[in-house]
């Protein structure tokens, strides 16, 4: 029996297309524990500056004086970027190699099979066990770990044609952990 789209609120939606893995697939597993820095909530907003200083120094080098119109124009110039901020970018350079050490042991046991990094499709569970009360964005610290993967080139990368489905959840262990775990399993074809 074919699928059919449905409806739901005036908007047609219509049968998901999902890639299933199926029987020859493999699972490898990669363990953090530690704190899991959200990269979305962690950024900074900075000013690249640099064009318009050159422009100033370069005007007022030609003619003596900087007028407001070339003011207005340096100003112009300045274009805004976000970058991960300190804490983000320590996590980052603290488990990439802790990753990279647990794909090297996953290349070993499995490279007669045919494992080759990174993976170029997969899907992935996270599970993350959080030690304390503290609230906790379980999306945001996905998209770090998946952020993780393509650092440390466990994937190629985690848009949609290369890492997908993403399934995650998130449980408190409160008085029985010492360090919150962040417990990532990948499947994928040989």
């Amino acid at each position: 029996m074919a699928l059919r789209a449905v409806t739901y609120f005036g908007v047609v939606v219509p049968p998901f297309k999902q890639d299933k893995l199926m029987a020859g697939s493999k699972t490898i597993r990669f363990v953090i524990a530690g704190n899991i820095i959200s990269k979305k909530n962690n950024q900074q907003a900075t000013a690249v500056r640099v064009y318009a200083k050159k422009f100033l120094f370069e005007q007022q080098k030609k003619n003596g004086v900087v007028t407001l119109n070339d003011a207005l124009k340096a100003v112009n110039m300045v274009k805004g970027k976000m970058r991960g901020n300190a804490k983000y970018l320590e996590f980052l350079k603290k488990y990439s190699p802790i990753i990279f050490a647990q794909m090297q042991e996953w290349s070993k046991r499995l490279s007669d099979k045919g494992l080759i990094f990174p993976l170029t499709k997969s899907s992935c569970t996270i599970r993350l066990y959080i030690k304390d009360r503290y609230r906790r964005d379980t999306l945001n610290a996905m998209q770090t770990i998946s952020d993780l993967l393509v650092d440390a080139g466990v994937i190629v990368d985690d848009d949609d044609l290369h890492f997908n489905p993403v399934y995650g959840a998130s449980a408190r262990y409160y008085e029985e952990l010492v360090h919150n775990i962040a417990f990532i399993s990948l499947s994928f074809r040989l």
